[in-house]
């Protein structure tokens, strides 16, 4: 949302199946930026209602910019997008910012940059024992991966890649962790299990590996966003060995697992339609876990 002054709507995208009136949390934010200036402290720049957050920075024209996002996502990357949102929209409309006169169409050509500039990238964990697939998955993406540390000095390896076919994403961001050494250092990665999309615990669907995966779950759980910790069953191709998806999900706590095999001919284009599959299950439907 973009507020003028006395708390008027000039601008707003909204994304998501959540609905708010705009116009009500518009003159809200207003008032409460208003007051947070004239208190000893500083201005306030964020607000938790419930399971929402709304990230706020205050523009040239004494122009508020919004952002409305889940509580757990991280309020550094939503800052930083405001920022650039707040720039492009200044850039645009500087003559109209300061002769306008109530009418928000003027504004709409807006909504294709916003889209470019505001959507964060989709992040996903993937974790699990060595040799049950990780690398391979991220295999099945161009580009290298980066190691580096975080604010904690912990390693951290991330790979982004672009990506087509998801509707309002662009990026996605795929972290990868041995379960072992997540589970002994979680405490440090706490911020980034709270705020990433999906956490994918794979597993190679042999019974000792399931057995060892199952003594980390309800820690990872706790330590994952409701409905966000699926599982992947990988190498299923291994019919003698391999506990079959349904027994799986039985041991590992119920949680909603999905069977792969990453030497399938088609394994890149299956894992893709996957991560689909598995957001639209978890942001279109009641999370099983």
């Amino acid at each position: 949302m973009v507020i003028g002054s006395g708390g008027l709507l000039m601008y707003s995208r909204q994304y998501g199946e959540k609905k708010i009136d705009q116009d009500l949390i518009s003159g809200f934010l207003t008032a409460l930026a208003s007051f947070s200036t004239e208190v000893k402290g500083g201005k306030i720049e964020s607000l938790v209602m419930q399971d929402i957050r709304f990230i706020y920075s205050l523009g040239e024209h004494e122009l508020l910019f919004v952002f409305c996002c889940d509580k757990d996502d991280l309020e550094e990357e939503v800052q930083g997008r405001i920022e650039k949102v707040k720039a492009e929209f200044h850039r645009m409309f500087a003559d109209q910012i300061q002769h306008w006169n109530g009418n928000v169409t003027i504004f709409r050509p807006f909504d294709q940059i916003v889209d470019e500039l505001i959507m964060l990238p989709l992040k996903i964990v993937l974790v699990g024992e060595p040799g049950v697939g990780k690398s391979t998955l991220l295999d099945f993406f161009p580009g290298e991966g980066l190691l580096t540390l975080d604010d904690n000095d912990n390693e951290l390896y991330k790979k982004s890649v672009s990506v087509e076919g998801i509707q309002n994403v662009k990026q996605m961001d795929l972290f990868k962790f041995t379960l072992d050494s997540l589970i002994n250092d979680i405490r440090f990665q706490a911020d980034l299990l709270k705020s990433v999309d999906l956490v994918i615990l794979v597993v190679s669907s042999g019974v000792s590996n399931v057995s060892r995966t199952k003594k980390h779950v309800e820690k990872l759980k706790a330590n994952v966003r409701k409905g966000r910790l699926v599982i992947l069953a990988n190498m299923q191709d291994l019919k003698d060995v391999a506990l079959e998806p349904e027994m799986i999900q039985k041991n590992l706590s119920d949680l909603r697992t999905y069977g792969f095999s990453a030497i399938d001919p088609d394994a890149k284009t299956k894992f893709f339609q996957l991560i689909g599959t598995m957001l639209s299950n978890v942001f279109l439907k009641e999370p099983a876990a």
